[in-house]
């Protein structure tokens, strides 16, 4: 299976990464010249544990991808699909594959615009990983991933993404409850990655801050109240469960909101806050803290893009 990598930053890279250590023909599509530089000189270096393992790999600049492609891994930001997907549109053929694995809600709808809904197949990574360096990225901790068909549990494609992954270190699933899976996630992000980037910490900061686990909670659950509104319904106490593994277990990662922040770059907001707002705005629920945490982080991102922040 041909695979290529769309959005190679941390977590791209790292599961281009160890499908091409495993034998996968894969190939990270990145527009950061400097990532792509330095893979081509030094190889991928993957941390993990103490762990440092330099792996060849293709890396390109995305209008440069090398068709045909079986399946295309959609890990961009939420806000940069369309652009991304425009600059791949000319090899994505009549048996290609999109995979999204990006936070938020919406993504599925977007990619239909450039193939048929049943090609298309939509999950969530809890694995948290960083970029150290041009070239670099680390594992920080132990993260299941899930996905599924749009459309179709019993598609071919979901036995030959199981196969790839299989001689990975990468823990994936198929999970046929995936809108399920997705909401739960966006109810974990919606207040660790908002908190964290506000606070300018992480989330082992979270867990010794007097409150703020529970304000994190509190997050999770007006989105748990949208979601029965939209049809879903998560598991509250599984997402507060895994809010307080990763304070506990990913202490020092940096959630990509807060990483976007300190770069002075655009975040994902509007794929998680700010989805909830609108959908709580069509179901008539109170959502106070989304709003709340939806409107700072616009502000610090207006300070930020515009080289207010000192």
């Amino acid at each position: 299976m041909r695979v290529a990598i769309l959005g190679a930053g941390a977590m791209g890279s790292w599961f281009g990464g160890r499908l091409a250590q495993s034998g996968t023909d894969v190939q990270l599509l990145t527009t950061n010249k400097a990532h792509r530089d330095a893979i081509n000189t030094h190889g991928l270096i993957l941390e993990a544990e103490g762990s440092r393992t330099a792996v060849a790999v293709n890396v390109y600049d995305p209008e440069n991808i090398e068709a045909p492609i079986d399946l295309i891994v959609l890990l961009t930001k939420s806000f940069q699909s369309r652009d991304a997907m425009n600059t791949v549109a000319h090899a994505i053929g009549e048996t290609t594959y999109v995979l999204s694995l990006q936070n938020g809600l919406g993504n599925s709808e977007l990619i239909e615009a450039f193939l048929p809904r049943e090609r298309i197949m939509i999950g969530n990574t809890m694995m948290p990983v960083d970029r150290i360096a041009a070239g670099v990225v680390r594992r920080t901790g132990e993260g299941i991933t899930r996905f599924s068909s749009v459309i179709s549990a019993d598609d071919p494609m979901i036995a030959k993404i199981l196969h790839a992954f299989s001689d990975t270190d990468i823990n994936i699933e198929h999970d046929a409850a995936i809108h399920k899976a997705v909401w739960e996630k966006v109810a974990f992000n919606a207040g660790m990655n908002a908190v964290c980037a506000l606070g300018r910490g992480t989330p082992g900061g979270i867990g010794a801050a007097t409150g703020a686990l529970e304000l994190v909670k509190q997050v999770a659950a007006e989105v748990a109240a949208v979601g029965v509104t939209q049809g879903v319904v998560i598991d509250l106490e599984s997402v507060n469960q895994t809010i307080e593994f990763a304070c506990a277990n990913h202490r020092n990662h940096k959630p990509s909101m807060l990483q976007d922040l300190l770069a002075g770059k655009r975040t994902e907001v509007d794929a998680l806050n700010g989805a909830i707002t609108k959908f709580a705005a069509r179901g008539g629920v109170a959502v106070p803290l989304n709003e709340v945490l939806l409107t700072l982080i616009k502000v610090a991102e207006n300070s930020l893009l515009s080289g207010c922040d000192d």
